[in-house]
């Protein structure tokens, strides 16, 4: 736009420089110039005519130019609450940084829950926050004969499959941690993230009493060291007895609380009883635990251990279903002992938090009398209970104590509670007047290995353990001779 307008002026000038040089001429005589009185005229109104669009380019220019200056002055402003909105986010960023750093230090590894006092206000049951901490980042911890060095569990993948196997989703867990939000997932399967960085460390869990168990446990335990170069963790009464060489173990609670995040697999030698064990000894998130069938019941036992190279180097290698074995978390509340005890906060008379596996009973113990129990569902009154107590199973738990009561069989699939305290029988607690127990699906499920899949594994252990479904083939009629 401004070049035309510099061009008009150049013309105009240009002509106006023309008429002034004719009217020189003619004044000095020096030149006789025929030249009629139309053509000057012509010339002074083209003159005109370029001096009014160079006045309207010019004046257009300066509207363009205001515009453009309007526009750089929104697009500063902009650019500047953009600053300030990015300046706010990293210093939101920052904070947030911090105080993930601050409750990761201060965290004691226990769940994370917000109790509502039961005695206040006639409202039961207690109010737990929907999500977990994350748990402890692996710490230091001395290897046998070696300085402290820092370990971490395996990387590994979970691919989420549809019924005929093909991949329908691949999701890295953080934190090397399985956990799950309470909904169940069928035909997971678990790769390792990096074949040449593989598990490295597996914790052997056995059966006690059976020298039978102990011998092969034994010998998983040097196959593991000696082929597989694997470290192998031991409880600290099984190292003792076994004495096993190059083997490892902890020495008191707050040091398993640092080992068990190193640990990428559990190997159980037993039945489920067994298995019921390794749940109790994770207090949160459970690494994948492979079961061989050695005990009196097998329901969460499918492998052989006559095949144990041809499994574990299966296992070693990934790609293996899992079934994420759903665990209660339960937690009791004491009631007040005197009315000045009704104004504490309920999280001081909070035990620590427990998972089972199976189920949680709630029974009259020692005595005689039935129990009355309130029963709530989300503080909502549900019923009331007098009887010889109560049973609170997990679809692990359906085939157990339930299902000897009356319970449903439920599939494992299935992320549900089915409707003196004992946790998967390992401990009892009892209970006052008062007292409240709340029970809830834990986000931390035991992952066990399947051999073909879920739903053929629990189908195949329901027929071998009860005998589901098994009867005697029915006799074909046969014609009556006359």
């Amino acid at each position: 736009m401004v070049e035309v307008v510099d061009q008009i002026r150049d013309a105009a000038s240009c002509l106006q420089n023309l008429l002034a040089t004719f009217k020189r001429l003619e004044e000095s005589n020096a030149l006789r110039v025929t030249c009629n009185g139309s053509t000057t005229s012509g010339l002074k109104a083209r003159v005109r005519e370029l001096e009014a669009q160079v006045d309207e380019r010019a004046h257009e220019t300066a509207r363009l130019r205001g515009q453009v200056h309007d526009l750089e002055g929104q697009i500063r402003h902009v650019v500047e609450q953009k600053d300030v909105e990015i300046a706010k986010l990293h210093a939101r960023l920052e904070s947030l940084d911090e105080q993930l750093k601050q409750a990761e230090s201060d965290r004691e590894g226990s769940d994370e829950w917000t109790p509502k006092s039961p005695h206040h206000g006639g409202s039961m049951g207690y109010q737990f926050e929907d999500d977990f901490d994350d748990d402890d980042p692996p710490v230091a911890s001395p290897d046998a004969g070696s300085p402290s060095v820092r370990r971490h569990r395996a990387s590994f993948s979970l691919l989420q499959c549809s019924s005929s196997d093909n991949v329908r989703d691949v999701f890295i867990p953080p934190h090397r941690t399985i956990r799950t939000k309470c909904h169940a997932k069928n035909n997971v399967q678990m790769t390792w993230t990096n074949a040449s960085r593989g598990p490295k460390t597996i914790l052997l869990v056995k059966k006690p009493n059976e020298p039978t168990v102990a011998h092969t446990m034994r010998e998983v335990a040097t196959w593991l060291m000696t082929a597989k170069h694997m470290r192998v963790f031991l409880e600290p009464v099984v190292h003792a007895e076994e004495g096993l060489d190059g083997t490892l173990t902890w020495t008191d609670a707050a040091d398993w609380h640092d080992k068990q995040h190193e640990i990428d697999l559990v190997v159980s030698f037993g039945g489920d009883g067994t298995v019921l064990w390794v749940s109790s000894l994770f207090k949160t998130n459970v690494p994948p635990v492979f079961s061989f069938a050695m005990g009196s019941l097998g329901f969460l036992t499918p492998f052989e251990v006559a095949r144990y190279e041809d499994h574990l180097s299966q296992l070693i290698r990934g790609g293996f279903n899992l079934s994420l074995r759903h665990r209660l978390v339960c937690t009791i509340v004491r009631a007040p002992t005197s009315k000045d005890d009704s104004q504490i906060d309920a999280t001081a008379n909070a035990m620590i938090p427990i998972h089972a596996l199976n189920e949680v009973v709630v029974d009259r113990g020692l005595g005689a009398a039935l129990v009355e129990l309130d029963c709530f569902c989300d503080d909502v009154a549900l019923t009331k209970i007098s009887a010889d107590g109560i049973i609170i199973a997990s679809p692990t738990g359906s085939t157990a104590y339930s299902l000897s009561a009356g319970g449903s069989m439920t599939h494992p699939r299935y992320a549900s509670i089915l409707v003196m305290v004992s946790f998967d029988g390992k401990m009892r607690v009892q209970m006052n007047r008062g007292d409240a127990l709340e029970v809830r699906v834990s986000p931390f499920p035991l992952p066990s290995v399947c051999n073909l899949n879920e739903n053929e594994d629990w189908f195949a252990s329901v027929k071998s353990n009860l005998y589901w479904n098994q009867r005697k083939e029915i006799k074909p009629f046969h014609d009556v001779p006359t």
